[in-house]
């Protein structure tokens, strides 16, 4: 009887654990496979936001060809918005990354924390059995330390959620990795007993502490790792594609800058030198208009095609007025009626263009005038009023032909000029005006990159086709004709064998028995079969193992070559190394430089390390310029050098005021020995009396 009763205990502790266990490993598994299946579908985005990437990298690459190759301002948007994209599509590859990464830790800390309760479990289960044998003994002990561990954890749960929950991160996995850690000491010192389990719980604790610390650190470290990469890469990347663009915006500027010359060479301009000066002029009325040079330039390029000048009468010039022949007042008036209409860069192209054609043509149509018309102008009522007659009379006056272009033209803009005068400025105020100027401003800066670029990389490319065009082409150019009909002679070799090998299959027993047989499944295969083995002839061949040959002395000599220097193959690892540096290193780097500023209010010098952080003052140099202060001044200090000159004081020593100290200053007494004195020239006296009193300051001063 007293064994039934006995097994009947026995079996009854171990169903419940079982139970247990069993209902923790379901919920454990449960949120492995609800992780696994997070991570799987973090990586099929992260691997589709990859080929999007390289999708938007080829789109950024055609649309950067396309713009340097037009210059235009449309296509200079797109290569911004194709850049806009890649860059959106590259952080989020990087969020997912880290989320992936974060969901990977996750999932290594459930498998060890799984492992070590499949520990614990086993443990306690024989603790259980021994705790029915040993009652107060050892085995107890163990048991109450577990039944303490328990309790931990489910407490330090607990703080760790109610933390969260109230004061969020850092402080919650504070508060959680110290409950956790006074848990763990608990039981672990619980087997001597009460005391045992307060020492263990309290070393627990500390450790707790350091381990929370480590994990909020490690936090940060990932994050600040994270900014610094993102910030290099966006900054990288955001030069090249200034440097893009300058250079296209500087070689378009350049283009220009022939076709003004050719058009005011037309117009009679003899001096070149006036290009120059009417492109700064543009480049001026762009930043401060709301218009763009590229614009500017457009309507530049009409009015001088239809006869506009590229120089004002110097006599209306002095008298303030605008010179309606002159291309910049006539911009200007252009300009002012479009920012007062809301016109777009294309409507005034269009104007530009009416008006030119009346001057040129020294025609006034309804054709020309409707352009005008359309677009707010009113130019009909304004010759009317102009003529003295109402609009239904001067339709018929321009349908009659009694109207010249180059007056109407002339009669039309001094009309904008009165209407419009100024609304180019007021529009450059507004927000779409100052967002237009600072577009403007950003392109300068480009262009200042780009014509750098552009002038050094001319230099490269004289060279490069003098040598392309030289001798050195001319027998690269031979060595590539001589490879191409290599490379065709293999082509035509692999081929003729495929075809020989499907020829003598199609004649064999086999073939011929499944074609009277209508077995077409059994001719593809053995046509497959024909074609393989003439693949396999061909690799076999002499022209074939010459070609792979070739190839494996060309991956053998990259190989031995780049062996010969780590930097020749190293930069990206060393660069991939780099940013694994974090805090650390930063910290290392330059939390010790010390800088020295003077406190507003009291005068008094302050000093602060990189991080704004209150410094010692010891650490600062002689002199308050900043950085570290390399030598102390333990065996005192003769003279201080200046004002609030910072100091550590010791039991024992002295401190003087400066009267104090000139007091006690006795007179120098300075002894020149050897009184023999070399006088070569008049200006050795000079040098001699200057090195004397040098001494003599010194001396005084250091009393």
């Amino acid at each position: 009887m007293p064994e039934t009763s006995i097994v009947i205990t026995l079996e009854d502790r171990y169903s419940s654990s079982a139970k247990k266990m069993a209902s923790a490993t379901r919920a454990f598994s449960k949120d492995v496979d609800e992780l696994e299946d997070q991570l799987q579908k973090l990586n099929k985005n992260k691997y589709s936001l990859k080929v999007d990437a390289q999708k938007a990298k080829q789109a950024l690459k055609e649309a950067e060809e396309q713009f340097a190759a037009t210059g235009k301002e449309a296509d200079g948007l797109k290569v911004e918005m194709a850049m806009a994209n890649y860059d959106n599509i590259v952080k989020q590859i990087n969020l997912v990354s880290k989320a992936a990464q974060e969901g990977e830790r996750r999932l290594q800390k459930m498998g060890d924390a799984a492992s070590k309760e499949e520990n614990r479990a086993g443990k306690g289960m024989l603790d259980s059995i021994k705790g029915i044998f040993s009652g107060d003994g050892i085995g107890g002990k163990l048991a109450s330390s577990g039944l303490y561990k328990m309790l931990g954890d489910s407490l330090s749960e607990a703080i760790g959620i109610g933390f969260e929950s109230a004061v969020g991160q850092p402080m919650a996995t504070i508060g959680s990795s110290f409950a956790s850690g006074v848990a763990s000491g608990a039981s672990a010192g619980a087997i001597f007993g009460p005391q045992g389990a307060l020492a263990g719980g309290v070393l627990g604790g500390i450790s707790g502490l350091i381990s929370g610390g480590v994990q909020i650190f490690e936090a940060q470290d990932s994050a600040f790792k994270s900014y610094v990469q993102e910030a290099y890469e966006g900054q990288m990347s955001a030069q090249e594609a200034s440097l893009t663009s300058g250079s296209a915006l500087a070689a378009q500027r350049e283009t220009d800058r022939i076709s003004f010359e050719t058009l005011f060479r037309r117009g009679g301009v003899e001096d070149m030198g006036i290009v120059e000066t009417y492109l700064s002029n543009l480049v001026e009325m762009a930043n401060e208009t709301p218009f763009l040079y590229g614009d500017l330039t457009a309507m530049s390029k009409t009015l001088a095609t239809y006869g506009y000048s590229a120089q004002a009468d110097q006599a209306k010039t002095l008298s303030g007025e605008r010179d309606y022949n002159y291309i910049l007042d006539v911009l200007e008036t252009i300009g002012d009626a479009g920012a007062a209409l809301g016109q777009s860069t294309g409507d005034m192209e269009a104007m530009a263009t009416a008006i030119g054609r009346m001057k040129s043509s020294n025609k006034a149509t309804l054709e020309y005038l409707n352009i005008l018309d359309d677009r707010g102008i009113g130019a009909v009522g304004m010759l009317a009023e102009a003529r003295g007659v109402d609009q239904g009379a001067m339709y018929d006056m321009i349908s009659k032909g009694q109207v010249s272009g180059r007056e109407a033209a002339e009669i039309i803009l001094q009309a904008m000029t009165e209407s419009f005068s100024g609304s180019m400025l007021a529009q450059s105020r507004t927000f779409s005006g100052l967002t237009s100027t600072v577009e403007g401003l950003s392109q300068e800066l480009d262009s200042a990159m780009g014509q750098g670029y552009n002038e050094g990389r001319m230099k490269g490319l004289t060279a490069q086709r003098d040598w392309l065009s030289g001798e050195s082409g001319e027998a690269v150019m031979e060595a590539n004709k001589a490879i191409g009909a290599w490379k065709a002679e293999l082509e035509n070799s692999k081929e003729q064998y495929i075809r020989d090998a499907v020829d003598a299959m199609m004649k064999t027993e086999e073939y011929r028995t499944a074609q009277d047989t209508g077995d077409a499944a059994e001719m593809g295969r053995l046509i497959m079969e024909a074609k393989v083995r003439g693949m396999n002839e061909y690799n076999a061949s002499e022209g074939a193992q010459l070609a792979l040959e070739s190839e494996k002395s060309l991956a053998e000599a990259i190989r031995n070559d780049t062996s010969l220097d780590s930097d020749y193959w190293d930069a990206g690892y060393e660069k991939g190394q780099w940013f694994t540096k974090g805090l650390a290193a930063a910290m290392g780097e330059g939390k010790y430089f010390v800088k020295a500023d003077i406190d507003q209010e009291t005068g008094l010098t302050v000093y602060t390390d990189s991080y704004g952080l209150t410094a010692d003052p010891m650490l600062v140099d002689p002199g308050g310029a900043g950085g570290l202060r390399r030598s102390g001044y333990a065996y005192g200090l003769d003279y201080v050098p200046y004002d609030n000159f910072p100091a550590l004081l010791h039991q024992g020593e002295r401190v003087q005021t400066a009267a104090e100290a000139r007091g006690e200053r006795a007179a120098p007494s300075v002894t020149i020995t050897g009184n023999n004195f070399t006088i070569r020239e008049e200006a050795d006296v000079t040098r001699v009396a200057s090195e004397l009193l040098a001494q003599m300051e010194l001396a005084g001063m250091r009393g």
